[in-house]
């Protein structure tokens, strides 16, 4: 059953995001602006990627999670500083490893963390001397210690 299109407009927010869940996805574009933030969350789960670029910049960060997951990765690198952790940590687990040096020292260890699990052993030096705090060291250790690359590099050094 496919829901009426004159529904995109209905008042109730509910409604929208069902017809929202089962429209043609051509018609989706159309929705990307409503003004409830679940609406556009379940437009970006389904929406054609092409269109998830004008989403990137969405006020809420469970559009942009959504899009972060999904936008075509030359994008990624636009979302590397979203103001939301989660979003961050969606975009380096996808992002090219040759921009995680540009974010090794984002202000959540967590997000560093993640960029010392993918990024060029070069350049891990100074994420040690970024944060001397004990539990961000041995975190780092126990992660760098799970690198098989690191193996490798070791041995040619």
């Amino acid at each position: 059953m496919k829901p009426d299109l004159e529904l995109m407009n209905d008042k109730n927010w509910d409604v929208r995001w069902q017809v929202a869940k089962k429209i043609n996805i051509e018609h989706l574009p159309k929705m990307m602006n409503d003004e409830n933030h679940s609406v556009r969350w379940q437009v970006a789960k389904r929406i054609n990627i092409d269109h998830l670029p004008k989403m990137m910049n969405d006020r809420d960060y469970y559009v942009r999670l959504e899009v972060a997951k999904r936008i075509d990765p030359k994008h990624l690198p636009k979302m590397m500083n979203d103001r939301d952790y989660y979003v961050r940590l969606e975009v380096i687990k996808r992002i090219d490893p040759k921009y995680l040096p540009m974010i090794m020292n984002d202000k959540d260890y967590i997000i560093r963390w993640e960029v010392a699990k993918r990024i060029d052993p070069k350049f891990l030096g100074e994420m040690f001397g970024f944060d001397f705090s004990p539990e961000y060291q041995k975190g780092l250790i126990k992660i760098l210690a799970k690198r098989e690359d690191l193996k490798n590099f070791l041995k040619n050094e």
